[in-house]
């Protein structure tokens, strides 16, 4: 399939439920942004990946889409395919590899669920879109991933973080046996700061805040505290403005990549880190030692100093992309 885009003036993606998903899907999307500068875009997203999206101009609508809530059972997929033929779009684009664009009505109605299933699973996840995205046509133009931040975005985190040069460390995630240990984060924090840099501590879910509350309160006046961060745009605006970020296998990971933030990524598998790990920016991925028997097992068995030295190395300017 070849989409001519004399033939597109309405677009319609449905989106990825989590945010990293969908951030590790911005490239090629934007790249169809570009193919299509004229068309009508419209994306359904699930509500934990919507603010992914939300301020970004190149959509004209943005419907926040959770299936399991608003279409449950076969009466729910009914009326989502009854409202995706409303908005009769000439595209469609399942990022969920789901079916719902052959009862689309559109012109072309690719099946992103065979397309990917040519592939190796070692291709990382921003690959697979941007090599499915280029099976219809499109010219791949860039492979950087896209998040819009607005003006009062940057100027929100001017306010947060200052002048000076500092380091992000985000010690959460949202599966607590996947985090590094509170500990290794807390010592890392700490030579950073020694080095002379600043930290800033994320913290979202309330574990975490009180996680980054005891990490800030080591570092004392080199801490930021980015607890309060407003929102995900914000977020996006400090890590353009960080030298490195240091994170656990979660969204802000790939926030960091669409940023251009150099990253040091913690991993409980290698697999991990090679299909999901940081993309197009400067990175290290620290695995964990060989016969770890659970995730927790796994992430503690990587070392604290293996972190300072990938840091350093990144700071330095150096190019690690293990």
């Amino acid at each position: 399939m070849r989409v001519d885009p004399e033939k597109v003036d309405r677009v319609l993606v449905i989106g990825l439920s989590c945010l990293g998903d969908m951030l590790l899907a911005s490239g090629a999307l934007w790249n169809l942004r570009l193919f299509l500068p004229g068309a009508h875009f419209k994306i359904m997203v699930g509500p934990r990946a919507v603010e992914a999206v939300r301020h970004d101009p190149m959509w004209q609508e943005v419907e926040v889409y959770h299936r399991q809530r608003d279409y449950p059972g076969l009466w729910g997929r009914l009326n989502v395919i009854s409202r995706i033929r409303a908005f009769r779009p000439d595209l469609i684009v399942d990022l969920r590899s789901g079916l719902n664009p052959l009862f689309s009505g559109a012109r072309y109605a690719p099946l992103w669920g065979l397309k990917e299933l040519r592939l190796p699973k070692t291709v990382h996840e921003a690959e697979r879109n941007l090599i499915c995205m280029a099976s219809i046509g499109v010219p791949i133009r860039t492979r950087n991933m896209r998040f819009h931040i607005s003006q009062a975005a940057e100027e929100a985190a001017e306010r947060l973080v200052g002048e000076g040069r500092f380091v992000v460390l985000n010690p959460g995630g949202s599966f607590p046996p996947k985090r590094w240990p509170e500990e290794n984060f807390a010592r890392l924090a700490l030579h950073l700061a020694r080095m002379g840099l600043r930290v800033a501590v994320t913290g979202k879910l309330p574990d975490e805040v009180e996680m980054a509350q005891r990490i800030l309160d080591g570092l004392g006046s080199a801490g930021i505290d980015l607890r309060s961060c407003p929102s995900l745009e914000v977020l996006g605006a400090v890590l353009r403005r960080a030298s490195l970020m240091v994170s656990n296998d979660t969204g802000p990971v790939h926030l960091a990549s669409a940023a251009g933030t150099p990253t040091v990524g913690l991993y409980s598998h290698g697999d991990l880190a090679l299909r999901y790990g940081p993309w197009c920016t400067p990175h290290e991925s620290l695995l964990p030692r060989e016969g770890a028997r659970s995730f927790e097992e796994a992430m503690g068995s990587i070392p604290v100093d293996d972190a300072i030295d990938a840091a350093e190395r990144l700071l330095r300017g150096g190019f690690g992309g293990a």
